[in-house]
């Protein structure tokens, strides 16, 4: 079944990809299924590494809006226009119910990312290659996605509402902490065969933040001081009108399922300048009376959403700075604000640079685990404070214990 759905994944990939990067004039024309075996050549390597980007791209927006509508970040209210779907509810109150299809229909393609990443590694073993380039690129590709869908359940699915991790190839159940160790694994083994310069820079910064959602500040600092700088282009999943913007497409223009929580706007209430970063349009609830705020930071069907970008950088480095060398925390915060505009900060604590966070990376997936970092979680104790593993996972993996 997966052999089928990754040749299927990697042909719809290359047509999403063109869509959004315009690099491919022709297209043969598509097939649906390709002996297996015939994959295992050099010039079927860039197509099936198409294929592992635009399933990140595809899992990505739906943990990005499923994440932020479970943190104080998003909220559901039926009196919203077309706020209809009850399990979006469930996850903005945070009882989530396992056979929640908006986290079962996340769930599947996450698992595909982490076997299509894992699987492209184990072609590039299988081929002989004469444009040694290309072998780097597919190496790179399978290690940093394949470390990227292990950090995905670390710091998004758990088991519990309060223990996060994942699941691999029916396994058992993998804790938060050890998903984190095989992630960083992946991403050592992308730095390996990372060009030098930017690619370098932005594993630096992946693994920066996987060492500091973990609990590991020092080598947190080590990585980020190495990380992405100023004018790097973030890694971003890529949209386009035939693959949308899960954001947009739930918590935007496509359908106001999910709006901004209040303090956004107070935020560009106190500072007119912070519209630059934090953007939306003001809508009226059905009641005729309500203003609800919807995100128009995603306010096209294919616009692309930032997984890390050199801005998070910086606000690692700020945090990690905070106590031991404020100034320069201070300094790399308000070069953030620069480029948006907005003045400079005169001081900075904790929870001036947990404002900064809250606006800068807004609708990214940052904010769910700040408010577990900082112990800032909103909803009453038991509710779900990650998303469940589903149950289709639970009833078909003997090694899942029973609901």
């Amino acid at each position: 079944m997966l052999k089928k759905v990754i040749i299927v994944t990697a042909l719809w990939g290359l047509m999403i990809w063109s869509a959004c990067s315009n690099f491919v004039d022709e297209v043969d024309p598509i097939i649906d299924q390709v002996q297996d075996d015939l994959l295992n050549d050099e010039s079927q390597i860039p197509f099936l590494s198409t294929g592992v980007k635009v399933r990140f791209s595809t899992t990505y927006d739906q943990l990005v809006l499923l994440s932020d509508g479970l943190s104080d970040a998003l909220f559901f209210d039926s009196n919203v226009p077309n706020a209809t779907f009850p399990q979006f509810r469930e996850i903005d109150i945070g009882n989530i119910q396992l056979d929640n299809n908006s986290v079962d229909n996340m769930f599947f393609p996450l698992g595909e990312l982490r076997f299509f990443a894992d699987d492209l590694i184990r072609r590039v073993d299988l081929v002989s290659f004469e444009d040694q380039e290309i072998k780097r690129e597919a190496l790179f590709t399978g290690h940093l996605y394949g470390g990227i869908a292990r950090y995905l359940f670390a710091t998004y699915m758990g088991l519990n509402p309060a223990e996060g991790g994942g699941v691999i190839e029916n396994g058992p159940f993998i804790p938060s902490a050890q998903m984190y160790n095989l992630a960083l694994e992946k991403f050592q083994e992308a730095l390996a065969v990372a060009s030098p310069g930017r690619e370098t820079r932005l594993v630096n910064s992946i693994m920066a933040r996987t060492h500091l959602y973990a609990g590991n500040a020092a080598s947190a600092l080590q990585f980020a001081q190495n990380g992405l700088t100023a004018g790097d282009a973030p890694l971003q999943s890529l949209h386009s009108t035939q693959s949308s913007n899960y954001v947009w497409q739930h918590g935007g223009r496509g359908r106001s399922q999910f709006v901004l929580d209040e303090r956004f706007l107070g935020y560009v209430t106190a500072d007119p300048n912070e519209a630059a970063r934090i953007q939306f349009q003001d809508i009226l609830g059905q009641d005729g009376v309500t203003i609800y705020q919807l995100q128009t930071k995603y306010g096209e069907v294919d616009d692309p959403i930032n997984f890390i970008s050199w801005e998070e950088n910086e606000l690692m480095l700020a945090e990690l700075e905070l106590n031991s060398n404020n100034a320069s925390a201070l300094a790399r915060v308000n070069a953030i604000r620069a480029s948006h505009g907005l003045a400079a900060l005169g001081a900075l604590d904790q929870a001036a640079l947990l404002v900064e966070r809250d606006k800068e990376l807004l609708l990214t997936g940052a904010r769910l685990v700040d408010q577990r970092r900082f112990g800032l979680f909103h909803l009453p104790a038991g509710s779900w404070q990650f998303l469940p593993i589903t149950e289709q996972e639970r009833n078909n993996n003997p090694n899942i214990p029973d609901v």
